[in-house]
């Protein structure tokens, strides 16, 4: 088995770290749904799918990577729950 260059094995290790932070931060999307209600209540604005997904998609770039994909699957499951609903 041929051994691997440095350059090789720091792309695969950034891989792996990526996919790493990408699974955490999906841990983070209920948190995410949460914090964007309880923002939009405070404010005293309606609260549907569309807001939501509009205002954790605005917000999300801005955030860390890990924020970031949590705000991606809670978009992604915002829009399959209304996907089924309808």
């Amino acid at each position: 088995m041929a051994k691997k260059t440095p350059e090789q094995l720091a792309k695969e290790f950034e891989g792996r770290k990526a996919k790493g932070l990408a699974k955490g931060g999906a841990a983070f999307w209920p948190n995410i749904i949460a914090n964007a209600v309880l923002k939009l209540t405070v404010a005293g604005s309606e609260i549907n799918a569309a807001v939501l997904i509009e205002m954790i998609e605005r917000e999300a770039q801005t955030q860390e990577l890990v924020i970031k994909a949590g705000a991606t699957e809670a978009v992604a499951r915002l829009k399959q729950a209304v996907a089924k609903g309808a």
